[in-house]
């Protein structure tokens, strides 16, 4: 059966640089590809994913890579309460156009070990 689906979103860049929202992080994640979260609730906004590359941000600083992590949230929410817009966008998987988002609200979950 067909579904209505995006052939292209493109979002509009903001102000920030990529470095200063880092710098504004004190324990925080850059998430760079997350798998599964497109499986979520398209009518409610819920989502959640693996992250596959993601890197740890501390004191402003990314000090490394994370394994075994999962985000979830609810993607209206996260795009109400976003902390800042980055200047840069970059094409992602073909079909979307998006900058960096400074996300303030995402449950983190990870594999102790």
């Amino acid at each position: 059966m067909p579904t209505p689906s995006p052939n292209s979103l493109v979002a509009t860049p903001g102000n920030l640089s990529y470095k200063d929202m880092v710098k504004d992080i004190k324990e925080g994640l850059v998430i760079d590809f997350l798998m599964g979260a497109e499986q979520g609730n398209i009518l409610n906004g819920d989502f959640s994913g693996n992250v596959l590359l993601g890197y740890k941000i501390e004191r402003g600083e990314i000090t490394g890579r994370v394994k075994n992590t999962m985000v979830s949230g609810n993607a209206f929410d996260v795009l109400k309460k976003l902390g800042g817009i980055g200047k840069d966008a970059r094409w992602v998987g073909g079909f979307l156009y998006t900058p960096h988002l400074y996300c303030l609200e995402l449950s983190v979950t990870t594999k102790n070990g």
